[in-house]
């Protein structure tokens, strides 16, 4: 009995899909094209279409998305987007190299290269965030991790190549990422995948403020974005990403992310204390403990969207697109602020004093919610409709249950799946648990509720029940 509990560490640790790990991919592609201190691309530093332009870009392509969603979404199923996606990246990225060799042609490839390379990425992230919101939050939060480490050695195997083959390698990197993201919706049954067809919710402002506030101290961090390794492939984001997956893997019984949330705060705190003038390695430290902490938050607020989306059926192009747009402006926001007032001491340490208490009312926000796959506050408004898909209505009545009897996160979890229609088995494989332990939760969410099988639990619910009990 105590090896089925406590089973080796190597049986612990969950095998990552590889078609997963397409989602820290493309990060590899903005690092080494847009914000690679080590190269100098004509096409960027002689007109001005560098980092900030490129994310400003991305940022207005974002919320015209976002404000189109409802025409364009879901983006699954388009055969032609993928196409144009990949054909974006792969131009912006030969543009800027080709101006290395050809530095004359800089004036012309700088701004269609970073409106394309704009285009490109923020269509890429949004098919991405439609497919983690296909997700139960224990895959977002394990595969999301997963994919980040893979995205920083990715980078890592870059720093050592020469010119021509960092360019082969940067065009290939959309295309390797948007073939994972086909062969990742392959894994995915049919019914689990996006459907035009969502609710109507207030603006969720919570989520969305905690990544502003986070991502104006992250700006405000210098040593990231000049350090040797950048700001996707830095140690800190490596060692927060492959502890989350690993607490992920060991606590899967029992798995709660508020350590993200608790870890983050005090970490970039520390990162805006101007370590560099007193101690010997104090620019890396600071570097260090920011990617840290911006890595952390970036996982918790992936599971909380993503979860919104699986759980409450909001639309996933909406959300994520107002959330990345907002990340990148407030992120430029800081690195603006940073040149502004860093050689006015006073005004740099009252923006750093000022920045500290939004970070800490933005861990606040977090502490203000019970967990994180909750609707965030964001209140439902209008249904799609009363069928048993209608995630807006189940996902706000499992929620409603959940809190009403005291349910954990896991029954939470477990209950908005079997009202969903999954066997025990699916289940044990969704979550990567035992059998028996779904089993012994089923056993404690019937009790709480007083049912004594599915369809009285899905007549609780208020759908109809589709499997057995």
């Amino acid at each position: 009995m105590a090896t089925e509990e406590r089973p080796h560490l190597k049986g612990r640790i969950i095998e990552m899909p590889l078609a997963f790990t397409g989602m820290g991919l493309f990060r590899a592609w903005t690092e080494t094209v847009y914000s690679n201190g080590s190269i100098a691309f004509p096409a960027q530093d002689e007109t001005g279409f560098g980092f900030a332009a490129f994310n400003m870009m991305a940022a207005v392509v974002l919320v015209v998305l976002a404000v189109s969603s409802r025409r364009i979404a879901p983006l699954y199923g388009k055969p032609a987007l993928p196409w144009i996606t990949g054909g974006c990246l792969v131009l912006s990225a030969s543009m800027n190299f080709s101006t290395i060799y050809w530095p004359s042609l800089a004036g012309l490839f700088g701004a269609p290269a970073a409106l394309l390379g704009a285009v490109g990425i923020a269509l890429i992230i949004l098919l991405w965030s439609e497919l983690f919101g296909c997700l139960n939050p224990f895959r977002v939060a394990l595969y999301f991790s997963g994919g980040l480490v893979a995205g920083a050695l990715v980078l890592w195997l870059f720093k050592g190549l020469a010119i021509p083959w960092l360019w082969v390698c940067t065009c290939l990197i959309p295309v390797v990422s948007l073939e994972c993201l086909r062969r990742a919706y392959a894994a995915l049954p049919d019914n689990e995948r996006p459907r035009p067809s969502w609710g109507t919710f207030s603006f969720p402002w919570k989520p969305i403020a905690v990544v502003a506030l986070y991502s104006v101290a992250y700006g405000l961090c210098e040593s990231v974005f000049g350090g040797e390794l950048g700001i996707h492939s830095g140690l800190g984001c490596v060692v927060a990403a492959g502890a989350v997956y690993l607490v992920v893997c060991l606590r899967r019984d029992r798995l709660h992310l508020s350590f993200t949330y608790y870890a983050a705060c005090p970490l970039l705190l520390a990162s805006l204390v101007p370590l560099g003038a007193v101690l010997p390695f104090g620019g890396e430290i600071a570097s260090f403990c920011a990617l840290g902490a911006y890595t952390l938050v970036l996982i918790a607020i992936m599971v909380v969207l993503s979860n919104m989306t699986y759980q409450y059926g909001f639309n996933a192009v909406w959300l994520f697109g107002i959330e990345r747009a907002v990340r990148l402006v407030s992120v430029q926001l800081g690195l603006e602020a940073n040149e502004t007032l860093a050689e006015f001491s006073f005004g740099y340490g009252a923006l750093c004093i000022a920045v500290a208490a939004a970070v800490v009312v933005a861990t606040f926000l977090f502490l203000s919610e019970k967990q994180l796959t909750t609707p965030w506050g964001a209140v439902l408004k209008t249904l799609v409709g009363q069928s048993y898909g209608d995630r807006s209505r189940i996902g706000a009545k499992c929620d409603e249950l959940s809190e009403q009897f005291g349910l954990t996160s896991r029954e939470s979890e477990i209950l908005t799946l079997m009202v969903q229609g999954k066997k025990q088995g699916q289940i044990a494989r969704d979550l990567y648990i035992a059998p028996s332990t779904v089993k012994t939760h089923i056993k404690h969410l019937y009790q709480k509720l007083d049912v004594h099988s599915r369809k009285e639990l899905c007549d609780l619910v208020g759908v109809e029940a589709t499997c057995d009990k």
